[in-house]
């Protein structure tokens, strides 16, 4: 797994969302206390959302980039061709619900497997959670299966450039996508570094003949060499506060949380698929996006509608199935 160079800031904290606003209380300062002989100053807690007691990192939050606001204010362009993007994915509440009273029963979101397939046959995918390594394998072995070797990267915890006071604390955790695009340019360039002292040492060749495996090769080291960034790039997770400094590039579902695995109803995953199916044939995904932001009350493609339909009653047939087994085991303990 690839680790991204630290990099430091001096920035004031950035504001919530405004969607969001209302529900964070901020303390800054001290409070006091009064006593019947002196009065004590002491620190309160610095919340990022007092209500979830999710503290700001120690490290500042910085500001957005301003080139960034200025390309993704840029009007969108539908293209003919589509475009490889990279899919940045967050998992728990987004593509897995973990269990609070054990981490270790994992539910998939419905419509995983088949939006999995779609991602991984258009885009290039990585995974970028804040859960810790252990907790990340875990998710991943319960919905990816053989396609975890297929990941460009997989990014945990380890990878917010936290310190250790804040690893092990609940903060705020900003998946700042410059820290991808960073990697993979270092990446990039580190491996052309390598190619060229390779060639300089080969012995030279005559050019293959037009349409050869060499020339299908070259096709997808083109491809491999396209530069990743705000145009091209789509992060999906549950949180808008942690996308906020490429607030046009996240794709934010509905918090896949107790009640939705309970209902067994849930269909982001199919509007997901769908937005995404646009975003392809974009030149500027962050512009596209800044003018239609993906929508969870959206209603169902009519050709997912039947799909949904179908996961429902295998959902339904499955409990039909789950009770029915446990009213027969009741039948035969009371004998």
């Amino acid at each position: 797994m690839s680790q991204p160079s630290t990099r430091s800031s001096t920035a004031k904290p950035a504001p919530a969302s405004a969607a969001t606003k209302g529900a964070w209380a901020t303390h800054h300062g001290h409070q006091q206390t009064t006593t019947s002989t002196n009065t004590v100053t002491a620190p309160t807690p610095v919340y990022y959302n007092a209500s979830t007691k999710t503290f700001y990192p120690t490290t500042p939050i910085r500001p957005i980039t301003p080139s960034y606001t200025l390309i993704a204010l840029q009007d969108p362009v539908a293209i003919t061709k589509p475009r490889t993007l990279l899919v940045v994915l967050d998992l728990n509440g987004t593509l897995f619900y973990r269990a609070k009273n054990n981490k270790r029963n994992v539910t998939p979101r419905p419509h995983l497997q088949a939006f999995l397939d779609f991602i991984f046959e258009h885009c290039k995918v990585m995974v970028w959670s804040s859960a810790q390594p252990h907790s990340v394998d875990a998710m991943l072995s319960c919905g990816f299966g053989n396609r975890v070797p297929k990941l460009d990267r997989v990014w945990t915890r380890k990878d917010f450039r936290l310190s250790e006071h804040d690893y092990n604390k609940k903060v705020l955790t900003i998946k700042d996508l410059e820290f991808i695009w960073d990697d993979i340019k270092a990446g990039k360039a580190s491996a052309a570094v390598k190619e060229s002292a390779t060639t300089a040492a080969a012995v030279v060749v005559p050019p293959s003949p037009k349409g050869s495996v060499d020339d299908k090769n070259k096709a997808l080291e083109d491809e491999d060499d396209e530069v990743f960034d705000q145009t091209n790039t789509v992060l999906i997770d549950d949180s808008f506060d942690k996308v906020q400094l490429q607030p046009h590039n996240g794709v934010q579902l509905l918090d896949f949380d107790e009640d939705l695995v309970k209902a067994g109803t849930d269909c982001e995953l199919l509007k997901v698929r769908r937005y995404l199916e646009k975003l392809i044939y974009q030149k500027n995904v962050s512009a596209y996006m800044r003018v239609h932001p993906f929508n969870s009350n959206a209603p169902l493609h009519e050709d997912d509608v039947e799909v949904a339909k179908k996961n429902n009653d295998a959902n339904n047939a499955k409990e039909a199935d789950e009770l029915a087994d446990l009213a027969s085991r009741l039948e035969k303990s009371s004998i």
